[in-house]
């Protein structure tokens, strides 16, 4: 009996199984490396997929990347941070929020705002992420999102960290997003 073909066929399908490869790389290798440097950078994966901002905003006045924008202000002897990014093309009009109410320096905070908006709506500390496109909104609640702050630098107008959490839903659904891998590192008030 000729066995030729049989371990000619065998051979090429050990071959083709010996040639493949595992994509090891993650949602996370598209993100913007974790730095302290002024970067204005922002990115996180949001349920598996890497999220960064991107496309254009355009209004009566012409149109604008979409980037990290950085706020912070002083309230008595509180200082608040605020930083929106937007992420839009013909299939996205996605939004994202990270509030902190009283930031004093490097360390961790947890979210501690419990009641719907986007910013500015009530204080506390939050992330937030809305998806026009699909009419959802999602929102930490108290306890279920962390924001370390690895650097502030109120000189420089600096601040830089990494956040994670579950986002639940703010409508009549139970749905909820996981955000992890985030990070951030801007320069405020610019």
């Amino acid at each position: 009996m000729n066995y030729l073909p049989l371990l000619t066929s065998l051979l090429a399908a050990l071959t083709a199984l010996a040639g493949c490869e595992k994509n090891t790389v993650g949602p996370e290798a598209s993100l913007p490396p974790a730095t302290a440097t002024g970067a204005e950078t922002l990115g996180f994966v949001l349920d598996g997929a890497a999220w960064t901002p991107a496309g254009q905003r355009c209004g009566i006045y012409g149109c604008a990347d979409n980037r990290v924008e950085a706020s912070s202000h002083l309230s008595g002897r509180r200082r608040f941070l605020l930083l929106t990014a937007a992420r839009t093309d013909g299939r996205r009009n996605e939004s994202f929020v990270l509030q902190i109410d009283s930031l004093a320096g490097p360390g961790v905070y947890r979210a501690t705002a419990g009641g719907p908006g986007a910013t500015g709506a009530e204080a506390g500390t939050k992330l937030y992420y809305t998806d026009s496109r699909r009419g959802m909104q999602y929102q930490s609640r108290p306890g279920t999102a962390t924001i370390t702050v690895t650097a502030v630098d109120t000189v420089r107008n600096l601040v830089a960290g990494t956040f994670e959490g579950k986002l639940s839903s703010l409508g009549a659904d139970e749905s909820a997003v996981q955000i992890s891998a985030g990070r951030f590192d801007v320069f405020y008030n610019r």
